[in-house]
């Protein structure tokens, strides 16, 4: 009998607990998207529910803003999820690219 182990890598970004959950709290929001009702589609993706953590309810209420004319409000947001975990660093401009460093300003001109 041959027997498998599995280990779990710990995720730095919160996911649904599982499958039933997720769809729970997903499926209605993909439905007011679909039927156009992006106000209560913002209800949903309030910051108020604890799934509002997840990385999918963050990108539908991005679209949501999107949609609503909230453009730098969703600029804002989607900021937050693509460099979450990214350190920044301040740098003094020296390095070649200069990557960091655009990064950094393109921030505070979000901000």
């Amino acid at each position: 009998m041959m027997t498998t182990t599995t280990t779990k890598a710990l995720s730095p970004r919160p996911i649904p607990p599982n499958e039933q959950t997720s769809s729970k709290v997903l499926h209605p929001i993909y439905q007011s998207l679909d039927s156009h009702n992006y106000s209560k589609a913002l209800k949903l993706t309030s910051s108020s529910s604890p799934s509002s953590e997840w990385d999918i309810v963050k990108a539908l209420r991005i679209h949501a803003l999107e949609r609503t004319g909230k453009k730098r409000e969703a600029l804002l947001l989607l900021w937050e999820v693509l460099t979450k975990g990214v350190v920044l660093s301040g740098g003094n401009g020296s390095s070649g690219d200069g990557g960091s460093n655009q990064a950094g300003e393109v921030w505070w001109e979000l901000r």
